[in-house]
């Protein structure tokens, strides 16, 4: 498989179809909203889309989003000036083309979206009080959302429905095992048969979760931290302990999930 057969956006792997969707969307208008489980690529996706159409982008943290103000500034006392209203940099970034990213929208609550909802419909407007006029979204803006989906997220909030209608839901996935065997040695100087250990691990974990057998889903982020184990010259057995085993509850024994793990990756690589 050679990389220009998979990889359609430098080092990050998405299905061409699926890719041409997410821009069709958003040269078309649309919001999209990129859904999924942890590691699976959902905000590096549009840092890295952003980049390669040469497009600036900025990504706003949802869920430091505490009062429906905090969209758009803050007031502060200055000395020799007394309080002064500081604005965002989503609220300048609105009126200049760029990629905007809402990352994990569903870490705020539902109120803290009201302010936001004119933005992200045929208005594209907001009336700031603080600045009294209202502030027009550039033509050129776009709008990416990221959300985390899965029954391990507890810190998440439900989607109000006017919001969630406003963007058109993909969902990413964890890539198959060649492609994170590609992944893995693309980015650290390991053993061939070492990332393919660590690949097959992932996808298997990533298998039992969707089986409920285990309680976390399975993204890159444990593929990665065992290969650089491997790479600083730890074992492959030490390495995925450490990356993968320790992820997972102990409590239960040898009915644990740990123990389960421990003995898939006794099972997979000896």
């Amino acid at each position: 498989m050679r990389d220009n057969d998979t990889f359609f956006l430098p080092g990050f792997y998405i299905p061409r179809e699926k890719l041409k969707v997410i821009e069709d969307f958003l040269s078309s208008g649309f919001h999209v909203m990129l859904a999924g489980n942890p590691g699976c690529g959902k905000t590096e996706f549009g840092q890295v889309w952003a980049a390669s159409r040469g497009i600036p982008v900025h990504k706003v943290n949802c869920g430091a989003i505490r009062s429906p103000r905090d969209w758009f500034g803050r007031h502060e006392f200055r000395e020799g000036t007394g309080t002064v209203f500081v604005p965002t940099k989503f609220l300048d970034m609105l009126e200049r083309p760029c990629l905007i990213i809402f990352d994990e929208i569903n870490r705020t609550t539902p109120d803290n979206h009201n302010p936001i909802l004119n933005i992200l419909d045929g208005n594209r407007e907001v009336y700031v009080e603080e600045l009294r006029r209202h502030v027009r979204v550039h033509d050129g803006t776009l709008f990416l959302a990221t959300r985390n989906t899965g029954r391990q997220h507890t810190g998440t909030f439900h989607l109000d429905h006017a919001l969630e209608d406003r963007f058109q839901e993909i969902r990413l996935e964890l890539p198959p095992k060649e492609v994170i065997v590609q992944l893995i040695m693309a980015n650290y100087s390991i053993l061939g048969e070492h990332a393919e250990s660590i690949a097959r691990l992932t996808v298997k974990l990533n298998d039992l979760y969707d089986e409920e057998m285990l309680s976390k889903a399975m993204g890159m982020r444990p593929a990665f931290a065992a290969a650089a184990l491997v790479q600083r010259g730890n074992s492959l057995d030490v390495a995925l302990r450490y990356a993968f085993v320790n992820r997972y509850s102990g409590e239960g024994g040898p009915e644990s999930e740990q123990a389960l793990v421990m003995q898939t990756i006794q099972g997979l690589v000896g």
